[in-house]
């Protein structure tokens, strides 16, 4: 009983302890793509805002996020926003990564977080969670999980930051 009590206690400390809020700056990383290639959030801040989404092939909500994801990447790249998926599978699941990318369709970069030290730092607690960085690194907007409500804020959020006129959002 004393152990169960202990471990409640755990995860409510754990929970409510402070997340990235808005206006915090996030940790620069240098991550690999599933190619191999370098991931470099400071590089690529310095062309733009960037969407960051943590993920993984086994979270149902993070899959089905995945075509809205691609979506909002085809609307939005041309004006300058970059969309990173950050894979959270682990060393284990990396191997998954690729055919599940060619299986969706996905042509957005994804950066490896094999030991998850990226959600660490950033405070991820549930998949998906979708990060906006502006152009100067500061998160301006977070959302954790995934319901479909949710898109029309993060597709405000995103023309604002861009300085793009509201447009009719699918």
């Amino acid at each position: 009983m004393k152990l169960c009590y202990l471990l409640t206690l755990f995860l409510t400390l754990s929970l409510a302890a402070p997340a990235v809020q808005a206006e915090d700056t996030a940790p620069d990383f240098n991550l690999r793509s599933p190619e191999g290639k370098r991931i470099h959030l400071k590089s690529l801040l310095e062309e733009g805002p960037v969407l960051l989404d943590f993920w993984a092939t086994w979270c149902k909500p993070c899959v089905k996020a995945m075509p809205k994801l691609q979506k909002v990447y085809d609307k939005y790249k041309d004006q300058g926003l970059t969309v990173v998926g950050v894979n959270e599978d682990g060393p284990r699941g990396q191997a998954k990564v690729k055919p599940f990318l060619r299986s969706k369709k996905l042509t957005f970069p994804i950066a490896l977080d094999l030991d998850s030290s990226v959600a660490n730092r950033m405070r991820v607690t549930a998949y998906p969670t979708t990060l906006l960085l502006d152009q100067d690194g500061m998160i301006v907007y977070r959302q954790a999980g995934f319901t479909s409500g949710q898109e029309a804020k993060l597709i405000a959020e995103i023309e604002q930051i861009l300085g793009v006129a509201e447009t009719d959002s699918e």
